[in-house]
């Protein structure tokens, strides 16, 4: 069964801190997408589980080895698309596939069927004879994710897989994800700018920003957050922790993250508690809406 676990790793880059205590458990086949603005620390993370990076602090374990210790038996059955893809320019989408599938152990003989099948699967096959410096980023995006793919392994890491890619491209690697997801045999892990994109995709996705985790549906209720709009806010309002794990003000409404052991009485009595008239209060559990009340 695949796994990949990361025990409060922090990473620092001299005095920039792009994680910060970072713990995340994925024990069983499943798509988890990974949601944040620019520098929120999504692909520090993939770089660390694939030992591009080492972390400054903690551990990351993949399929129960450490890939900074033991990177060849950590990473033996993990597919990577992690940044922006770079091939030499003078190699064919073939004689780079075959360079990926010998490194990952599989035999000349075999190698060819491998090509026909992810070429197949990712629509490059009309290009595997072309050089990879005439291809197009949607291209290049491609082949990437065919050599990802390579030796079906059974852990996927994909950095913004559908980057660069036409409509018509993104659906097919919607489609593709969305495919090899419900074979229920790996893990996959995707990281996005894109909400729609990963409602779409994946079982559990998690907000990511400033280095840290923000939100996880994996912990979340269905009415995590709520929308209270009140007649008039007073010069200064304090809700505690144990009601709520944030909020902010937008005009007359407070937009709250509730305390997984908070409920919405409790809360309203507190604010009426403060002198506040509640107009009125609605669940706030769409990605969308929690997503942007995490980055603003």
């Amino acid at each position: 069964m695949p796994s990949v676990e990361l025990e409060h790793v922090s990473k620092n880059y001299g005095q920039i801190q792009a994680l910060k205590d970072v713990s995340l458990n994925l024990s069983e086949p499943s798509c988890i997408g990974i949601l944040g603005p620019n520098g929120a620390g999504k692909t520090t993370l993939l770089k660390i589980l694939t030992n591009i990076v080492k972390p400054s602090s903690g551990k990351a374990m993949v399929n129960g080895r450490n890939p900074s210790h033991e990177p060849e038996k950590a990473l033996t059955d993990v597919g990577a698309l992690v940044e922006q893809p770079e091939f030499y320019p003078y190699l064919t989408a073939r004689e780079l596939l075959t360079f990926v599938a010998r490194i990952k152990g599989i035999s000349r003989s075999n190698a060819e069927d491998e090509i026909k099948r992810v070429s197949g699967l990712t629509s490059i096959t009309s290009y595997l004879d072309r050089k990879a410096g005439t291809f197009s980023r949607g291209m290049k995006q491609r082949l990437s994710l065919a050599s990802a793919m390579i030796g079906d392994p059974e852990i996927l890491i994909l950095d913004e897989p559908t980057f660069g890619l036409d409509p018509k491209g993104m659906k097919e690697t919607r489609d593709l994800i969305r495919k090899l997801n419900s074979e229920r045999k790996r893990i996959i892990i995707l990281s996005t700018h894109l909400i729609n994109e990963a409602q779409e995709i994946c079982d559990r996705i998690v907000i990511m920003n400033e280095g840290i985790i923000a939100y996880d549906t994996m912990n979340s209720r269905d009415e995590a957050g709520i929308r209270i709009e009140v007649s008039a806010l007073p010069d200064h309002l304090e809700i505690p922790d144990r009601l709520a794990v944030d909020y902010r003000i937008d005009g007359k409404m407070i937009i709250l993250r509730k305390n997984l052991n908070a409920t919405n009485s409790e809360i309203i009595e507190h604010l009426q508690n403060l002198g506040l008239k509640i107009n009125w209060v609605v669940p706030q559990n769409d990605i969308e809406n929690i997503y942007v009340s995490i980055v603003s």
